[in-house]
């Protein structure tokens, strides 16, 4: 069987001469007490047969049996022909909680820790989602069981000693008088103490490598405590990084942007434009001649190609024959 896994048993029931069911189990007396119900013979049945198994340390195949128990047990509680009582009800369930618990047993055996936590828990509480108080029918005695065994899995299957330690002193609620759970709290606790005083002399050693830390003096240097971590300084002059690149101050770029937006008043260009047009048509017309002839010699100027997604330059078009 593989690590972290288990399987159900199954009953097998040959047919008949004819090929028909045994239905010679089948209870055909009518409305009944649940003792007397088939199905709750099976899973007294498998009950039986999973502690046969445990005690001959054949911890798998019990498995099998307790698993089926669970699932007759669910079946049975949906029959509409048992004359159902409380007492009755409890019984089942009570059933159901005995086979999870004795699963968390075979599952420890087995060494599966996360199957003997969840079988632990379910034998407690049940295994609805939520949970279901009424699932809650196990004798303290046995919840003492549940919990002793649920410590054992978070303490040898996940090193977790805290919620061991928390389990067993429950468990020790529920059974103050029983030695085993006494001493499997002390060896717990223990183990837990040396888990803390490891860690402590751990940490020791990493702060006392350094004689300054045993001084008092921390673990920083006294350079590394007066370092400068203000981060870069720009220039205060204009630097020149290469041809055409400058790093200028931040200050004096913004004065200089703020300069020439104070230099050109758009509006007041405008508006001069326009009463030059009106009152001095000559004036005007010579302007726009000038303002033409700057255009011209603009669009005469060699035209630099654009560079392409890739970042090489594209090919300019071919001249016209």
């Amino acid at each position: 069987m593989a690590a972290g896994s288990y399987q159900l048993g199954f009953q097998i029931t040959p047919l008949l001469g004819h090929g028909g069911l045994d239905s010679s189990g089948d209870f055909k007396g009518g409305p009944h007490p649940v003792e007397d119900d088939p199905l709750f013979r099976l899973c007294t049945e498998n009950r039986d047969g999973g502690n046969k198994w445990v005690q001959e340390g054949r911890h798998e195949e019990a498995v099998g049996r307790y698993s089926e128990l669970i699932m007759q047990s669910r079946a049975l509680e949906n029959e509409t022909d048992i004359l159902w009582t409380e007492e009755g009800r409890i019984q089942v369930r009570q059933l159901r909680a005995a086979a999870y618990l004795n699963l968390s047993l075979c599952f420890l055996k087995l060494k599966q820790w996360t199957h003997a936590v969840n079988t632990a828990t379910r034998a407690m509480q049940g295994d609805k989602d939520p949970a279901d108080p009424k699932e809650d029918v196990l004798a303290p005695e046995k919840k003492a069981k549940a919990l002793f065994r649920r410590a054992q899995a978070q303490r040898d299957g996940f090193a977790k000693m805290d919620e061991a330690v928390k389990d067993l002193k429950k468990a020790a609620e529920y059974a103050p008088e029983d030695k085993a759970v006494q001493q499997e709290l002390r060896l717990t606790m223990l183990a837990l103490k040396k888990s803390a005083e490891a860690s402590d002399k751990k940490l020791a050693g990493f702060l006392n490598r350094d004689k300054k830390v045993q001084r008092g003096d921390g673990i920083f240097s006294d350079a590394d405590r007066d370092r400068d971590t203000s981060g870069p300084q720009l220039p205060k002059e204009p630097v020149k990084v290469s041809d055409g690149l400058w790093v200028v101050p931040k200050g004096e770029e913004d004065e200089e942007k703020k300069a020439t937006e104070d230099e050109i008043d758009f509006e007041e260009l405008s508006r001069e434009i326009s009463e030059m047009k009106e009152e001095r048509p000559e004036a005007f017309a010579e302007l726009q001649v000038k303002m033409a002839a700057m255009m011209a010699e603009q669009a005469a100027l060699p035209e630099v190609p654009e560079e392409s997604a890739e970042g090489a330059e594209s090919e300019p078009a071919p001249a016209a024959a």
